[in-house]
Parts: structure tokens; C-alpha cells; sequence
């Protein structure tokens, strides 16, 4: 029988979970706007605001050759490689802060030069590694140290998505149910940890990054059949990143064992051509990007191309190493494959197909479609959520029929009868 924890124990772990809510919160917001300020003067006072296809591709290649120096010079390299996954659910041994500095410096300096990914991945993994630290420093007992870990990380989803439930089900997701004595000791410090952040962000008066303003007025019975539409093809177009990255990366480690320098600033130089090529709506991490799109493109062409062109971005930057996330890139390619499906289908109505597509992409990009569904929550209206659910449904299962189908293939194969052996006569 589990032993249920003593009360004190667990009033002052929901009290150091309220505490670290607001501090990853504001340790946010200031990560946010130092971003974005480095961002508007890279590209824009730099380069201008009709920059050169010379100038794009330039700026690219610095950013990359600069990565590649921050990933050698700072401790801890950058932490884990992104195309092997951040790690953020283990190594608490390499919560160090000279490490974790190391890690937000890498990441800034990647977004910072036009890095098409969110900024989830370069600070997810400092936001782990601060709930450990304050742990370990507070002395929490050892069977709610993951607690405290899985509230910080609550935190800065909750802070990014502006919804205390955005960091719940993900962690729900990923911490072992072996670390957990109740259900509610997982639930209790990350709602505590997200509603802190939260309420941080509105006392500041702070905007959520991800949040679409998608007015979905009526329902009709045919939009169920779009919501299973939108969602199987625009869960084709999430799983297309991670085949880009399949794809690159065997590439950028053969150049990671020449030089790590060499490989970014090569990366840099194929971002930038890609930049040139795709335009604003490609850069950056997706969401203002995606709404630039839907108000600027009329025709289903262009929205294609730029899919592919953000496909490719994507993957690159997580194949080279710039350290950032894929959320929101995700949520570009996803909303801009349902566009394009208006654009096609014109009775598709546009919150519905950018909404289902962005749910339905981030399904399958990030293989969690209850992650996937908690964060179409944050993103879009309520209306539209049912919908949204609809197509994380619909991605999902063609998702899981694609791997049975791919694993039973080579079974088939090593199970065939030989063939028989001809006798003579």
C-alpha cells in the first residue's frame, strides 16, 4: 500500500511550486523580449527592411558560424543534440548552472539569427534544470523531485500557451507513473506552478506567443467531414519534418566530425537560400508567420511551396544543431496545409481548416496527441476545439496504421516460405 505524504511535505512543495511558476514565467518574458529586440535588429536595422537576396543569405551564414562557436566555447556544449531529442526528463546530474547558461546562450544565439523553430526547445531544458536545482537546494524530499521538475516544466507551457492545463497532459504523458504516488501529487504542483505563471503573465500584461485569433461562428455536420480530411493530410505534413531530419542528419554528422563550425555555417547558408526563396512567412518560429500567410496568399501554389520551403527549414535547423523547438513550426506547416486545402476546397471554411491542420500536424510531428490536443486548447477558440480533436483523431490513426504497415512489411519478409527446391527428374 502507498504511503500517502505527510502534509506539510506536500504544503510546501505546492508553496515552492507557486514560487517557481513566477519565476520561469518572468524568466520568460525576459527571454522573449531580448529575442525579439536582437531579432528586429539583425533583421531589420541591419539588413533593412527590403534586404538584398545577398544580405538574407549573409546574415544566415553568420548566425551559423556564431552557433557553431557558442557550441564549442560554452559548458556543456549546447546540451543534447536536437535531432537526438533534449533529454529534459533525465540527466539531473547535469544540472549545473554554468551548463544551463550555456544552453539559453546556444538557443538565443540560433533564434536569434533566424532559426525556423519555437523557442521551447532552447529553454524547455533550462526550465528542467532550474525545478532541479531548486529542489535539490530546498532540500525536497526524493520522491517529489520529479514533481517539482514536472511543475516547472507546467510552467513554461502554461506561461508560453497562457493556459495553466497547457503543461499538464504532456507531463502526464512523459513522467513515469513509478514516480508518482497519486495522481493528484502530479496534478496539484503543476496547476499551481501554471496558474502562478499565468497569473504572472497577466498581472504583467504580457500576450501569450501562441494564440490564433480564429473565429469559427457555426457549426454544420459537413465540417466533421473536413475535420477528418484536413487532419490525415495535414498529420502527413507534420511526420514530414521528421523525415527532413532523417533525411539531413546523416548528412551534419559527417560534417560534426569534421568541424561543428563547419556544419552550422553551412547550415546557415542553406537557411538563408531558403529564406530567399520562401520569404518573410518562412523565418522564425511560425505563428505570426502563419497569419502573415493566410492574410497575404490567394492561391494554392505559393501556400504549397512555402510548406515545403518550412519543411525543409525545419528540419535543416534541427539536423545542424541550432537549438530550438518544433511546436510552432509545426503549427505553421500544419495551419498552411489546411489553407492550402481551402484554398483548393473553398467551401472548407479557413478556421477550420487552419485550426484542425495546425492540431492535427503537431500530432504526429510530436508522436503525442494528447500533447497535441492540450496545446490546440491553448491555440485555438472553443468552438473550434471539437473539431480540432476530430483531426488530432483522424492524423493519429492513419499515424498508427503507417508504422503497423511499415513494421509488418519487413516480417512478411523474413517470414516467407523459402522458395521450393526444384527436383530433377
Amino acid at each position: 500500500m502507498t504511503q500517502r505524504p505527510d502534509s506539510l511535505a506536500v504544503t510546501r512543495l505546492l508553496g515552492v511550486c507557486a514560487v517557481l511558476g513566477v519565476l520561469i514565467a518572468l524568466g520568460f518574458v525576459g527571454f522573449e523580449a531580448l529575442l525579439h529586440r536582437v531579432q528586429h535588429y539583425l533583421w531589420v536595422t541591419v539588413i533593412g527592411h527590403d534586404p538584398s537576396n545577398f544580405s538574407v543569405i549573409s546574415l544566415a551564414a553568420v548566425g551559423g558560424l556564431a552557433l557553431g562557436l557558442m557550441l564549442l566555447l560554452v559548458p556543456g556544449h549546447g546540451g543534447a543534440h536536437p535531432a537526438d531529442g533534449h533529454n529534459i526528463l533525465a540527466g539531473d546530474d547535469d544540472a549545473k548552472i554554468p551548463v544551463l547558461l550555456g544552453i539559453l546562450v546556444v538557443g538565443l544565439v540560433g533564434l536569434c539569427f533566424g532559426a525556423s523553430l519555437g523557442p521551447e526547445g532552447a529553454v524547455l531544458p533550462v526550465a528542467a534544470g532550474i525545478s532541479v536545482l531548486m529542489a535539490r537546494w530546498l532540500r525536497i524530499p526524493g520522491p517529489m523531485g520529479p514533481l517539482v521538475k514536472a511543475a516547472g516544466l507546467g510552467a513554461l507551457l502554461a506561461a508560453m500557451f497562457g493556459s495553466p492545463l497547457a503543461g499538464l497532459v504532456p507531463l502526464m504523458e512523459l513522467i513515469p507513473s513509478a514516480a508518482l504516488s497519486s495522481m493528484a501529487m502530479l496534478v496539484l504542483p503543476s496547476l499551481t506552478a501554471g496558474a502562478t505563471a499565468v497569473l504572472t503573465l497577466q498581472v504583467m500584461d504580457e500576450v501569450p506567443i501562441g494564440r490564433l485569433p480564429l473565429d469559427y461562428i457555426q457549426f454544420r455536420p459537413i465540417h466533421l467531414v473536413w475535420a477528418v480530411v484536413v487532419g490525415i493530410v495535414a498529420g502527413g505534413a507534420g511526420l514530414a519534418v521528421d523525415r527532413a531530419i532523417h533525411l539531413i542528419r546523416p548528412i551534419t554528422r559527417r560534417l560534426d566530425a569534421r568541424s561543428i563550425i563547419l556544419t552550422t555555417t553551412l547550415g546557415g547558408l542553406v537557411l538563408g537560400a531558403l529564406y530567399v526563396l520562401g520569404g518573410e512567412n518562412v523565418r522564425f518560429a511560425g505563428i505570426p508567420e502563419l497569419l502573415s500567410l493566410i492574410d497575404d496568399e490567394q492561391h494554392v501554389w505559393p501556400v504549397v511551396a512555402a510548406i515545403a520551403i518550412k519543411v525543409a527549414a525545419t528540419g535543416l535547423c534541427l539536423a545542424a544543431g541550432y537549438r530550438g523547438g518544433k511546436i510552432f513550426p509545426v503549427a505553421f506547416i500544419g495551419g498552411a496545409t489546411g489553407l492550402a486545402l481551402h484554398l483548393a476546397v473553398t467551401s472548407i471554411p479557413v478556421p477550420v481548416a487552419v485550426g484542425v491542420g495546425l492540431a492535427a500536424s503537431m500530432a504526429t510531428a510530436l508522436g503525442a496527441p494528447a500533447t497535441a490536443a492540450i496545446i490546440a486548447a491553448s491555440l485555438v477558440s472553443p468552438a473550434l476545439l471539437p473539431l480540432a480533436l476530430i483531426g488530432v483523431v483522424s492524423a493519429h490513426a492513419v499515424h498508427l496504421l503507417g508504422d503497423q504497415l511499415a513494421s509488418a512489411q519487413p516480417l512478411a519478409a523474413a517470414t516467407a516460405d523459402p522458395p521450393s527446391p526444384t527436383h530433377g527428374t
